[in-house]
């Protein structure tokens, strides 16, 4: 969608309708108008990144994506840049505003509110594997035994 002060109530529904296909099982149902709300809470600005979006496209993202337990609702979606969108991907929030932060030095709205909810400095890289970082590995999450994994093995 091209990000306008008046949006176009059949896309708004057409892409409410995507995202509601799109959330299967996911708590939540979106609607044209609570999408038109979100959009415009924006105030033409990428959430992310704070670039301008007047007249350009815009995404909207899954703050916590859907694979990671996030709900399909207005409270869980920002207006994204399609930039920013692809490059967050399935990354956690959490680390993505981290890695934003540190390229750009400047602190959205957004990326303030993950660096309080999650307690994090942004100016500290976060570990890739430690116990209660946003990503922790799976394996171990999953109840598989440390003593049980195998070992890397690296061949020249």
């Amino acid at each position: 969608m091209i990000y306008q002060d008046l949006l176009n109530e059949s896309a708004l529904e057409s892409y409410a309708a995507a995202l509601n296909s799109r959330g299967g099982t996911a708590r939540g149902r979106l609607t044209a108008d609570g999408l038109r709300d979100r959009i415009l809470e924006s105030g033409g600005r990428c959430e992310w990144c704070a670039v301008n979006l007047v007249n350009a496209e815009f995404e909207l993202d899954h703050v916590l994506s859907l694979r990671q337990g996030g709900s399909n609702s207005v409270a869980n979606l920002v207006v994204a840049c399609p930039d920013c969108n692809r490059r967050k991907g399935r990354k956690h929030p959490a680390r993505f505003a981290a890695e934003l932060y540190r390229e750009t030095g400047r602190r959205t709205e957004l990326l303030t509110r993950l660096f309080q909810r999650y307690g994090l400095d942004p100016a500290q890289q976060l570990p890739l594997f430690a116990e209660g970082s946003p990503e922790a590995a799976p394996a171990i999450d999953a109840g598989v035994e440390v003593s049980k994994v195998p070992p890397y093995t690296w061949v020249d």
